[in-house]
Protein backbone atom coordinates (compact mmCIF):
# COMPACT_ATOMS: atom_id res chain seq x y z
CA UNK A 1 0.00 0.00 0.00
CA UNK A 2 2.77 2.58 0.92
CA UNK A 3 4.39 1.58 -2.51
CA UNK A 4 1.45 2.42 -4.33
CA UNK A 5 0.87 5.59 -2.60
CA UNK A 6 4.49 6.56 -3.58
CA UNK A 7 4.86 5.94 -7.27
CA UNK A 8 0.55 7.76 -7.65
CA UNK A 9 2.32 10.44 -6.23
CA UNK A 10 5.48 10.62 -7.80
CA UNK A 11 3.84 10.39 -11.27
CA UNK A 12 1.51 13.26 -9.99
CA UNK A 13 4.49 15.06 -8.86
CA UNK A 14 6.67 15.34 -11.55
CA UNK A 15 3.61 17.27 -13.80
CA UNK A 16 3.97 19.87 -10.93
CA UNK A 17 5.86 23.17 -12.78
CA UNK A 18 9.60 23.96 -11.60
CA UNK A 19 10.09 26.95 -9.94
CA UNK A 20 11.56 30.36 -11.45
CA UNK A 21 14.90 31.31 -10.71
CA UNK A 22 14.76 33.49 -7.14
CA UNK A 23 11.07 32.36 -6.88
CA UNK A 24 9.31 31.39 -3.58
CA UNK A 25 9.42 28.00 -1.77
CA UNK A 26 6.86 25.76 -3.39
CA UNK A 27 5.57 22.83 -1.65
CA UNK A 28 3.46 19.99 -3.35
CA UNK A 29 2.27 17.55 -0.79
CA UNK A 30 -0.09 14.34 -2.23
CA UNK A 31 -2.02 12.52 0.37
CA UNK A 32 -2.92 9.00 1.07
CA UNK A 33 -4.60 8.01 4.11
CA UNK A 34 -2.20 8.98 6.68
CA UNK A 35 0.88 9.11 4.12
CA UNK A 36 1.74 12.31 2.63
CA UNK A 37 4.55 12.59 -0.30
CA UNK A 38 6.19 16.15 -0.33
CA UNK A 39 8.00 17.47 -2.97
CA UNK A 40 9.39 20.99 -2.28
CA UNK A 41 11.04 23.07 -5.09
CA UNK A 42 13.29 26.04 -4.73
CA UNK A 43 16.36 28.50 -6.21
CA UNK A 44 19.58 26.91 -4.52
CA UNK A 45 22.14 30.54 -4.64
CA UNK A 46 24.36 28.59 -2.28
CA UNK A 47 26.05 25.47 -1.41
CA UNK A 48 23.98 24.67 1.37
CA UNK A 49 20.18 24.85 2.20
CA UNK A 50 18.28 23.46 5.43
CA UNK A 51 14.35 22.87 4.59
CA UNK A 52 12.12 22.51 7.17
CA UNK A 53 9.66 19.55 6.91
CA UNK A 54 5.66 18.18 7.32
CA UNK A 55 5.91 16.25 10.03
CA UNK A 56 8.84 13.79 10.51
CA UNK A 57 10.57 12.71 7.36
CA UNK A 58 10.55 9.04 7.04
CA UNK A 59 12.60 8.78 3.39
CA UNK A 60 14.13 11.12 0.93
CA UNK A 61 12.87 9.57 -2.11
CA UNK A 62 14.37 11.68 -4.80
CA UNK A 63 16.28 15.08 -5.43
CA UNK A 64 17.17 17.03 -8.26
CA UNK A 65 20.49 15.87 -10.17
CA UNK A 66 23.40 18.24 -8.80
CA UNK A 67 22.04 18.26 -5.25
CA UNK A 68 22.83 15.87 -2.31
CA UNK A 69 20.34 15.23 0.60
CA UNK A 70 20.58 14.36 3.98
CA UNK A 71 17.51 14.70 6.64
CA UNK A 72 17.36 14.67 10.62
CA UNK A 73 13.71 14.26 11.60
CA UNK A 74 12.03 17.35 10.78
CA UNK A 75 14.28 18.93 8.67
CA UNK A 76 16.35 18.12 5.19
CA UNK A 77 19.93 19.54 4.74
CA UNK A 78 20.44 20.15 0.89
CA UNK A 79 24.07 20.16 -0.53
CA UNK A 80 24.42 22.32 -3.82
CA UNK A 81 28.29 21.87 -5.06
CA UNK A 82 27.71 24.05 -8.39
CA UNK A 83 24.73 26.49 -7.61
CA UNK A 84 22.82 28.26 -8.48
CA UNK A 85 20.43 25.90 -9.18
CA UNK A 86 16.37 24.70 -9.40
CA UNK A 87 16.25 21.79 -6.88
CA UNK A 88 13.11 19.72 -6.11
CA UNK A 89 13.17 17.36 -3.14
CA UNK A 90 10.52 14.71 -2.64
CA UNK A 91 10.54 13.10 0.81
CA UNK A 92 7.62 10.45 2.48
CA UNK A 93 6.05 11.43 6.08
CA UNK A 94 3.57 10.22 7.91
CA UNK A 95 1.58 13.64 8.49
CA UNK A 96 -2.14 12.54 9.46
CA UNK A 97 -3.04 10.67 12.36
CA UNK A 98 -6.58 8.69 11.78
CA UNK A 99 -9.00 7.81 14.21
CA UNK A 100 -12.48 6.22 13.80
CA UNK A 101 -12.01 6.73 9.88
CA UNK A 102 -10.94 10.54 9.68
CA UNK A 103 -8.03 11.66 8.89
CA UNK A 104 -6.41 14.86 10.74
CA UNK A 105 -3.48 17.23 10.46
CA UNK A 106 -2.67 20.76 12.45
CA UNK A 107 0.94 21.78 11.42
CA UNK A 108 2.82 24.85 10.45
CA UNK A 109 3.35 25.11 7.22
CA UNK A 110 7.01 26.39 6.63
CA UNK A 111 6.70 26.82 3.05
CA UNK A 112 5.66 30.13 0.72
CA UNK A 113 2.77 27.95 -0.48
CA UNK A 114 1.66 24.51 -0.01
CA UNK A 115 -0.25 22.85 -2.66
CA UNK A 116 -2.23 18.96 -0.80
CA UNK A 117 -3.71 17.08 -3.40
CA UNK A 118 -6.21 14.37 -2.11
CA UNK A 119 -8.15 11.78 -3.99
CA UNK A 120 -11.59 12.60 -5.42
CA UNK A 121 -13.28 10.36 -2.96
CA UNK A 122 -11.75 12.79 -0.18
CA UNK A 123 -14.70 14.34 2.15
CA UNK A 124 -13.16 17.49 3.72
CA UNK A 125 -14.45 17.57 7.49
CA UNK A 126 -12.24 20.59 8.47
CA UNK A 127 -10.06 23.11 7.44
CA UNK A 128 -8.60 26.00 8.06
CA UNK A 129 -6.26 28.92 6.53
CA UNK A 130 -7.06 28.17 2.76
CA UNK A 131 -6.50 30.09 -0.09
CA UNK A 132 -7.75 27.93 -3.12
CA UNK A 133 -9.59 25.41 -3.42
CA UNK A 134 -10.32 23.32 -6.92
CA UNK A 135 -10.36 20.08 -9.02
CA UNK A 136 -7.37 19.08 -10.71
CA UNK A 137 -7.82 16.01 -13.02
CA UNK A 138 -8.21 13.31 -11.05
CA UNK A 139 -7.49 14.72 -7.44
CA UNK A 140 -8.86 18.07 -5.17
CA UNK A 141 -5.98 21.16 -4.81
CA UNK A 142 -6.14 22.82 -1.54
CA UNK A 143 -3.68 25.62 -1.92
CA UNK A 144 -2.52 26.72 1.92
CA UNK A 145 0.12 30.10 2.84
CA UNK A 146 2.74 30.26 5.01
CA UNK A 147 1.96 29.47 8.50
CA UNK A 148 -0.49 27.46 10.78
CA UNK A 149 -3.32 25.12 9.19
CA UNK A 150 -5.84 21.92 9.71
CA UNK A 151 -7.32 19.25 7.27
CA UNK A 152 -9.47 17.04 8.44
CA UNK A 153 -10.96 14.40 6.16
CA UNK A 154 -12.71 10.80 5.48
CA UNK A 155 -12.57 8.25 2.76
CA UNK A 156 -15.77 7.28 0.79
CA UNK A 157 -16.28 4.22 -1.09
CA UNK A 158 -17.16 5.40 -4.69
CA UNK A 159 -19.12 2.68 -6.45
CA UNK A 160 -19.77 2.10 -10.47
CA UNK A 161 -22.63 4.57 -9.94
CA UNK A 162 -19.53 6.97 -11.10
CA UNK A 163 -20.78 10.56 -11.56
CA UNK A 164 -23.49 10.83 -8.83
CA UNK A 165 -20.89 9.68 -6.81
CA UNK A 166 -18.31 12.04 -7.67
CA UNK A 167 -20.87 14.68 -7.76
CA UNK A 168 -22.06 14.02 -4.39
CA UNK A 169 -18.08 13.96 -3.34
CA UNK A 170 -17.00 17.24 -5.32
CA UNK A 171 -20.17 18.86 -3.41
CA UNK A 172 -19.45 17.48 0.13
CA UNK A 173 -16.27 18.52 -0.20
CA UNK A 174 -16.92 22.42 -0.96
CA UNK A 175 -19.44 22.57 1.45
CA UNK A 176 -17.04 21.24 3.64
CA UNK A 177 -14.58 23.73 3.00
CA UNK A 178 -17.02 27.02 2.71
CA UNK A 179 -18.50 25.48 6.41
CA UNK A 180 -15.38 24.95 8.00
CA UNK A 181 -13.69 28.20 7.00
CA UNK A 182 -16.40 30.15 7.85
CA UNK A 183 -17.60 28.19 11.41
CA UNK A 184 -14.67 27.01 12.98
CA UNK A 185 -12.61 30.47 13.02
CA UNK A 186 -11.59 32.44 15.81
CA UNK A 187 -12.45 29.32 18.11
CA UNK A 188 -10.32 26.60 16.93
CA UNK A 189 -7.05 29.34 15.77
CA UNK A 190 -7.46 29.40 19.88
CA UNK A 191 -7.54 25.89 20.78
CA UNK A 192 -4.36 25.46 18.15
CA UNK A 193 -2.53 28.56 19.88
CA UNK A 194 -3.22 27.16 23.22
CA UNK A 195 -1.77 23.67 22.18
CA UNK A 196 1.08 25.42 20.71
CA UNK A 197 2.08 27.22 23.96
CA UNK A 198 2.11 23.74 25.91
CA UNK A 199 4.59 22.05 23.54
CA UNK A 200 7.15 21.00 25.10
CA UNK A 201 10.32 23.30 25.33
CA UNK A 202 13.64 22.71 27.14
CA UNK A 203 15.35 25.77 28.92
CA UNK A 204 17.84 26.74 25.83
CA UNK A 205 14.50 27.01 24.01
CA UNK A 206 12.60 29.37 26.44
CA UNK A 207 16.44 31.14 27.32
CA UNK A 208 15.79 32.65 23.26
CA UNK A 209 11.97 33.38 23.76
CA UNK A 210 12.94 35.26 26.75
CA UNK A 211 15.70 37.13 24.93
CA UNK A 212 13.36 38.04 22.30
CA UNK A 213 10.72 39.49 24.79
CA UNK A 214 12.58 43.02 24.68
CA UNK A 215 12.96 43.47 20.87
CA UNK A 216 14.19 41.74 17.75
CA UNK A 217 18.30 40.70 17.88
CA UNK A 218 20.77 39.60 15.68
CA UNK A 219 22.11 36.41 15.83
CA UNK A 220 25.15 37.12 17.61
CA UNK A 221 22.86 39.53 20.43
CA UNK A 222 21.29 35.99 20.73
CA UNK A 223 24.30 33.96 21.02
CA UNK A 224 25.74 36.49 23.97
CA UNK A 225 22.54 36.66 25.98
CA UNK A 226 21.97 33.14 25.82
CA UNK A 227 25.72 31.82 26.14
CA UNK A 228 25.00 29.18 23.92
CA UNK A 229 27.71 27.66 21.20
CA UNK A 230 27.14 28.69 17.78
CA UNK A 231 26.10 25.42 16.65
CA UNK A 232 23.61 24.97 19.69
CA UNK A 233 21.96 28.62 18.93
CA UNK A 234 21.43 27.80 15.02
CA UNK A 235 19.88 24.33 15.67
CA UNK A 236 17.62 26.36 18.35
CA UNK A 237 16.76 28.92 16.49
CA UNK A 238 16.33 26.96 13.09
CA UNK A 239 13.63 24.71 15.21
CA UNK A 240 11.60 27.43 16.73
CA UNK A 241 11.49 29.33 13.09
CA UNK A 242 10.33 25.67 12.09
CA UNK A 243 7.73 25.75 14.79
CA UNK A 244 6.12 29.41 14.30
CA UNK A 245 7.28 30.57 17.54
CA UNK A 246 10.04 33.27 15.84
CA UNK A 247 10.80 34.49 12.49
CA UNK A 248 13.96 35.73 10.69
CA UNK A 249 14.00 39.49 9.08
CA UNK A 250 16.47 41.24 7.11
CA UNK A 251 16.85 44.67 8.42
CA UNK A 252 19.69 46.79 6.06
CA UNK A 253 21.65 43.96 5.47
CA UNK A 254 21.46 42.48 8.50
CA UNK A 255 19.80 39.05 9.75
CA UNK A 256 17.78 39.90 12.97
CA UNK A 257 14.92 37.07 14.98
CA UNK A 258 12.36 38.43 16.49
CA UNK A 259 9.44 36.73 18.30
CA UNK A 260 6.32 35.98 15.62
CA UNK A 261 2.80 37.99 16.60
CA UNK A 262 0.58 35.42 18.02
CA UNK A 263 -2.78 37.32 17.00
Amino acid sequence: MKALALLSALALLSTLPTPISGGPIVAACYVQGSLAVVSVSFYATSEYAELPALGSVLAVVNVSRGAYVSHLGDRIEVLVPDPPLNVTVTYLTELFEQEGGVYTASLYNPYRVLLVYLPLNAVILEVSNLTRFRRVGDYYELEFPEGRARLSYALVEVRTEGARVAGWVWASVAAGVIAGAAAMGYALFSRWRRARELEAMDERDRAIIEALKSGPKTPQELISATDMSKATFYRRIKRLVSAGYVEQVKKEGKVYYRLRERG
